[in-house]
């Protein structure tokens, strides 16, 4: 009898536990990251999360939030903890560079050219053109990819602008950086300082008429561009007052443990549509007009580069190009599905961290604001921390993790597909620099090569008259 009664105890005491486990997990579940089943409401689209996507999960953090007061990233503090955090930096950093400083304009045009590290006049924003032999514009010398003429649907070119942050001025200025003379002498394994930032930013020029009122707009000077000897080439005497409006951001930062830099790229949502994992010439991208894309292109049409052929048309009047760049951006997230490799798995995890990212930005952005129209395309990085050394040329994926065919559609348009300069590493390394004519003197094999700014800095500084130095 008491062996009865006590089975019949353990029984309900059993029975009791196994409630309160499961009123327990149900609630425990509820919590978001968590859930056995979740539905989260992202614009017009019902997106339901499993347990199995879990991990896909990348979340913007409420501190972000309103964007007039996201702080900048904790450059000094960064972890290297997952593929998501190096996306959360690229994406906080993008709110904190495009919010409203004090004289009521994005942050980042508050930021020095390089130019103005060697007292050099910037007269205006230059398009991407072919390189020049001498060291006079940024955009003109050591581009990365194609010497082509990015043409909008209105006939003109897209202009670029670069911009470097205090913390990279500080750094050049203080290892006295602008002589070559202490470049050549200076310690290869030294790293830019953490929090040093360079970036690039892809303009369209608003037409008479245009519809922009989905970007941010500003008004700005331009240069022109001139017909000489068969060339089309910038006029850095002539300039041109105009309204562009932003559709294309790189950033590269240095974040603690990586001193290569996150790069990073952004775009606007209706800038050009996505390939589709399996196409042939034929196909055709979308059936839906984009800024840069006329509904129904085929492949074959897309990213065409007439640069140095009979078929590009210029009339310097008007200042008019065509054919227009039809544009589609070849990898959605940087990331080719159909690749054979060993990275397949970091690349899924990437890829659906950038996706569920954007939409977790999207919730917290007013849906009236200009940024809430822009998305991180992707980002990319060393996989091992502190990993950068003198003379790499990164012509393979062996150290990178992230997007690893990473490209902006309105600033490396014509060489997304092309092996050898198909993500930012490919150009950005830290090899030996020759000069782009005799009397300059090579640069040496050195960490803080990982810039483009800083390579040019270089080279300009042997140009310019004594006198122009020591401004």
């Amino acid at each position: 009898m008491t062996s009865h009664n006590s089975l019949k105890k353990f029984i309900f005491i059993f029975f009791i536990l196994a409630i309160a486990g499961g009123l327990a997990c149900y609630f425990l579940c509820k919590k978001e990251d968590v859930s056995l089943t979740t539905t989260k409401k992202v614009g017009d689209e019902i997106e339901s999360v499993t347990n199995a996507d879990i991990s896909k999960i990348c979340k913007a953090d409420k501190s972000w939030f309103p964007h007039n007061q996201t702080p900048e990233p904790d450059n000094k503090g960064f972890a290297s903890s997952s593929i998501c955090e190096f996306h959360q930096w690229s994406w906080q950093m993008f709110l904190w560079l495009t919010q409203n400083d004090q004289s009521g304009n994005p942050r980042f045009l508050s930021f020095v050219t390089p130019e103005s590290l060697l007292g050099m006049e910037h007269r205006g924003f230059m398009p991407r053109m072919k390189k020049n032999p001498k060291p006079k514009t940024f955009d003109e010398y050591l581009q990365a990819g194609s010497d082509a003429i990015l043409t909008d649907h209105q006939g003109r070119a897209i202009y670029y602008s670069q911009y470097i942050n205090q913390d990279f001025v500080d750094f050049i200025n203080s290892n006295d950086l602008t002589d070559p003379t202490k470049v050549q002498g200076f310690n290869p394994e030294t790293p830019f300082s953490i929090g040093s930032i360079e970036l690039k930013a892809s303009w369209k020029i608003v037409a008479e008429g245009e519809d922009m009122s989905g970007f941010f707009t500003m008004q700005t000077l331009v240069n022109k561009m001139v017909k000489k000897q068969g060339s089309i080439v910038i006029d850095p005497e002539q300039t041109e007052s105009v309204t562009v409006a932003l559709v294309g951001f790189h950033i590269g930062g240095i974040v603690n443990g990586h001193p290569e830099m996150i790069w990073a790229t952004f775009e606007h949502k209706k800038n050009a549509p996505n390939v589709a994992a399996q196409f042939t010439p034929e196909t055709i991208i979308s059936d839906k007009d984009f800024l840069f894309y006329t509904a129904g292109t085929k492949y074959a049409a897309c990213n065409v580069n007439v640069a140095n052929t009979p078929n590009q048309k210029f009339d310097e009047s008007t200042q008019i190009l065509s054919p227009v760049t039809e544009i589609c951006r070849q990898y959605e997230f940087g990331n080719d599905p159909t690749t054979p490799t060993n990275q397949i798995d970091n690349m899924k995890t990437n890829d659906n961290n950038i996706a569920s990212l954007n939409k977790s930005v999207l919730l917290h952005l007013d849906p009236t604001a200009v940024w809430s129209n822009y998305h991180e395309v992707g980002a990319i990085w060393f996989e091992e921390t502190n990993a950068l050394k003198p003379n790499l040329s990164l012509a393979t994926d062996d150290k990178l993790i992230g997007s690893l065919k990473l490209s902006n559609s309105t600033i490396e348009t014509f060489t997304q597909t092309q092996s050898t300069v198909n993500n930012c590493f490919r150009c950005h390394n830290t090899l030996q620099r020759f000069p782009p004519e005799p009397s300059l003197a090579p640069l040496p094999a050195l960490n803080i090569n990982i810039s483009h700014a800083f390579v040019n800095i270089y080279f300009w500084s042997q140009g310019l008259p004594k006198d122009a130095k020591e401004q």
